[in-house]
């Protein structure tokens, strides 16, 4: 049989195979890109693709597949859909075949495989019972709903039992090298509840149809009745955030940079307000800042990641916590500027540190009191050593987990301290008006913002500084970006 009757049966069977799972017709072709470097355009054949991950198979139809990323041995394979699904395991299926245009039909081993960029395809119209999102300890994200009737939380108080219809949010934080666990439910209320559930796993069935059995210490977070309209959206702080306000710029190989938040800039007061503060925060001044745009979550280790893959620069280490959306840490100041220039170049937009006047503002977020929540110190509001939350004193948590503040962001108030553009001022009577940033020719410290996990509540004020030599990393420092507007 000839190799043109071959790839037209092959067309002929992928034609039928289409019919079968619902969509339209493709707006281009998948590309598939091998290890040696060679690129192949055209329709990748295969009806679903199975994921073999740590609690279940994960069956996906082709029509839903927006990337597959294949492992190395040290990282598993990675699968995201067109809804914006993640899922991280085994890829089962063995070889795949592409049909081409004009080539005959490719088979292609799996092992030789480095990435398949899946073209887009008008999905028809269907619902999804899926209104939970899943967070998983290895990164996996994806839409699914909660099958589990009811959950038993034991603590110090007694026993607790909720249903997930009473529950907005169920952290939890892995212990003992994955081996225990400690868990934190937010109810509708807005109650707290801190402790262990007397279940080892959480149930959910995925939008595609699998049901999922997920142990405790695989599980990192549950977000409850966050998805209404079958497609994926970003939930807790950025629904109620103006759309028009967010940024979110595209990198020359089509991934995503960092996701800001535009503020509007203007006049504010900076520094000790209530007159308590250390002295670096005096005298409180007035400053007048031109807009800006900042980054809604401190950078990951997947943003950073993903700088050091590009370029060859060395990855820091994450202490054992795990890498994914922790903020990155052990980065000096120097690192930081590497990777802004980076992501620069790769937007084509004008990235830096926040000036030391931008972070606070940013952090106050309109408030002039000690907190952005307030003049007192209140439990689960932020990651610090006296702070009430799972991370207290022993590691950075997860960027978002706690309420943002009334601009949108997210762990301005403790977690890890964050690198700003400016040297470090003994008090603020050296400082401009504008926010702008000095002359620095001669510059032995340079300014750290925030508090962090490992440092006591009092250092997670809106006005407190802290300082560091620029060539020096640590476990509780990392950074959040600026983007420059024209």
């Amino acid at each position: 049989m000839s190799l043109r009757i071959v790839t037209l049966c092959g067309l002929l069977w992928f034609l039928f195979v289409i019919a079968r799972v619902g969509y339209a017709a493709p707006s281009g072709y998948d590309v598939v890109t091998l290890n040696n470097g060679d690129i192949h355009n055209g329709t990748v054949a295969q009806p679903r693709f199975t994921l073999k991950t740590d609690y279940g198979l994960v069956s996906i139809p082709y029509a839903r597949m927006a990337s597959l990323v294949l492992g190395d041995g040290e990282r598993p394979d990675r699968i995201t859909t067109h809804f914006g699904d993640r899922f991280s395991g085994e890829l089962q299926e063995r070889e795949l075949t592409v049909l081409r245009v004009l080539d005959p039909t490719l088979p292609v081993a799996l092992e030789d495989i480095s990435n398949i960029q899946f073209a887009h395809r008008t999905l028809r119209p269907k619902i999804h019972k899926s209104p939970d999102i899943v967070i998983t300890q290895s990164g996996d994200n994806f839409s699914a709903r909660v099958v589990s009737e009811a959950l038993m939380m034991s603590s110090q108080s007694g026993l607790k039992m909720l249903s997930p219809s009473d529950m907005q949010l169920l952290d939890v934080v892995s212990l003992n090298d994955g081996e225990d666990y400690q868990a934190q439910i937010t109810a509708n209320d807005g109650a707290i509840y801190q402790g262990k559930l007397a279940l080892p796993s959480v149930t959910v069935e995925t939008r595609f149809g699998n049901r999922l059995d997920i142990p405790l210490t695989r599980l990192s977070r549950l977000a409850l009745r966050v998805n209404h309209s079958g497609k994926r959206s970003l939930f807790l702080s950025t629904l109620r955030l103006n759309p028009a306000d967010l940024i979110q710029d595209r990198m020359r190989d089509g991934s995503m940079g960092p996701r800001l938040i535009a503020l509007g800039g203007g006049a504010f007061s900076r520094g000790d307000l209530q007159g308590d503060g250390d002295g670096d925060e005096q005298p409180p001044v007035k400053v007048q800042l031109a807009p800006f745009a900042i980054g809604i979550y401190e950078v990951t280790f997947d943003e950073y990641d993903q700088f050091c893959e590009d370029t060859g620069y060395p990855k820091p280490d994450d202490q054992a916590w795990g890498r994914g959306s922790r903020p990155v840490v052990n980065v000096s100041w120097e690192d930081a500027k590497a990777y802004l220039e980076w992501l620069s170049r790769r937007t084509e937009q004008r990235y830096r540190l926040p000036t030391d006047a931008e972070w606070e503002y940013a952090a106050r977020a309109g408030t002039s009191s000690r907190y952005w929540w307030g003049n007192e110190p209140a439990p689960y509001r932020a990651n610090c050593a006296e702070c009430s939350s799972l991370w207290d004193g022993e590691k950075s948590a997860p960027v978002g987990r706690f309420l943002p503040n009334p601009f949108g962001l997210h762990d301005t108030a403790g977690n890890v301290f964050e690198w700003v553009e400016d040297c470090w001022v003994d008090n603020f009577s050296e400082l401009s008006l504008d926010g702008k940033v000095p002359d620095q020719t001669a510059c032995g410290k340079r300014v750290i913002r925030g508090g962090a996990w490992s440092f006591p509540v009092k250092e997670v004020r809106s006005a407190n500084r802290w300082r560091d030599f620029p060539s020096r990393s640590s476990d509780d420092t990392g950074f959040r970006v600026v983007r420059e507007l024209d």
